[in-house]
């Protein structure tokens, strides 16, 4: 039993290493604490927001979403909207205080690097020129917080590819909360990982113990006859 699952242990590790031998990524992270600036505001001024913002705003969710794959546009490039340039999302259901995390990951081959950053409500409506005055609170949005983020993304001037800076770049976007100091899915990776050590440790090591000192009392009579 042991033996099986440590040959089909040893396969999937090779499988994925074959699989994964031509992939490599760049990532962009942007810690942040919410404060009490980051009022989420009322239904009218989401969908005010919503309007100025190019392209619209996609919504991000605490404590942890992975939003589908988008695409966006460097800054150098010159068949692209303003639209494709920079992506908005809202960062929402978010904790007074407590620690996150924005985590863009892209393709290295396209030699692209990512920005993040962070707005208030009331940012995006300067940005603008638009009056703050109507981002109070409101019953429904009472507690609640908000962050805004602006992604956008820069060619460096390297790639394995050419003409890359007009050229659609495909991206995943993580938002994640920390606890003790890691991201959540971490902690849950590692639960996994201390319960098939505890496996290990308190099922397969004492059924392997048993089989070898059964193999042992087995061979141990036909060895002491050959010694005599």
């Amino acid at each position: 039993m042991a033996l099986r699952f440590s040959q089909t242990l040893l396969l999937v590790i090779a499988t994925l290493m074959c699989l994964c031998r031509n992939v490599t990524a760049n990532t962009c992270i942007r810690h942040f604490s919410p404060s009490a600036a980051h009022k989420s505001p009322d239904g009218h001024t989401l969908d005010l927001i919503t309007g100025l913002t190019p392209g619209g705003v996609a919504v991000l969710s605490a404590p942890y979403m992975l939003a589908p794959i988008a695409t966006i546009s460097t800054q150098q490039s010159t068949n692209a909207s303003r639209a494709d340039k920079e992506q908005w999302y809202r960062l929402d259901t978010l904790q007074l205080g407590a620690p996150y995390e924005l985590r863009i990951s892209n393709a290295a081959a396209t030699g692209v690097d990512f920005e993040i950053e962070l707005y208030t409500a009331d940012d995006v409506l300067r940005l603008h020129n638009k009056p703050t005055d109507n981002t109070e609170l409101s019953s429904e949005t009472e507690g609640r917080l908000a962050i805004y983020a602006k992604v956008t993304a820069s060619y460096a001037g390297y790639s394995t590819w050419s003409d890359v800076e007009n050229w659609p770049i495909s991206y995943v976007i993580v938002l994640e909360k920390h606890v003790a100091g890691l991201p959540v899915q971490a902690l849950k990776l590692i639960a996994v990982l201390v319960l098939v050590v505890l496996f290990g440790l308190l099922v397969e090591t004492p059924r392997l113990i048993s089989k070898i000192n059964s193999v042992v009392a087995e061979e141990r009579p036909k060895l002491m006859s050959k010694l005599e």
